[in-house]
């Protein structure tokens, strides 16, 4: 429990439904999948009020914890991963130290972003092209964190993770004939 309020950390959150999924709780695991969805999202709000993870009325931390709680029920882990946000968009480039056009695109959309509604909405779809990819194991801990106190230096941090640095580039390319930039 954080210090501030009795509600649980993000940390307590997510350990929480990672152990209730383990125990094959479906009933749990259902109303979960769906709490990202506006249309079927209060199928979750038990949950949430007996997790004690949520204020139902702030609208956009009741969607965040929604949103990954869904995340982590339909990818059932048994532990939290090791990857923020930016480090899972980049294991999904085709060539290591590239930033494959496609990913770009979806991660300059999560940049954009200017408010944590936006950026709930945004991630819906993120979260499960990340989760379709095998190398990718998202920390959820961080994720859910990192939307609670969404601003320029949560974007400055994922830009800093997804974007390759010089050294990456250089090692990657076999025939050096990549230009250097100047920093």
């Amino acid at each position: 429990m954080t210090e501030e309020t009795d509600k649980p950390s993000p940390k307590d959150f997510v350990i929480d439904v990672i152990t209730r999924i383990k125990k094959d709780d479906t009933a749990f695991r259902a109303a979960m999948t769906r709490a990202d969805n506006p249309q079927t999202e209060y199928q979750s709000w038990r949950y949430l009020i007996e997790l004690g993870s949520v204020d139902l009325k702030i609208d956009w931390q009741r969607r965040a914890y929604a949103l990954v709680g869904a995340a982590i029920a339909r990818k059932r882990p048994t532990e939290d991963g090791s990857q923020s946000l930016g480090e899972a968009l980049k294991m999904c480039c085709i060539k290591p130290g590239e930033v494959d056009d496609s990913v770009d695109r979806r991660f300059r959309r999560i940049l954009a972003c200017d408010s944590r509604e936006e950026l709930i909405t945004v991630l819906r779809q993120i979260i499960r092209y990340l989760q379709s990819n095998e190398k990718v194991s998202l920390k959820y801990e961080d994720l859910l964190w990192d939307i609670l106190k969404f601003g320029d230096d949560v974007k400055r941090k994922w830009a800093k993770a997804f974007y390759p640095k010089k050294s990456e580039m250089s090692e990657d390319d076999s025939d050096g004939s990549e230009e250097e930039e100047e920093t």
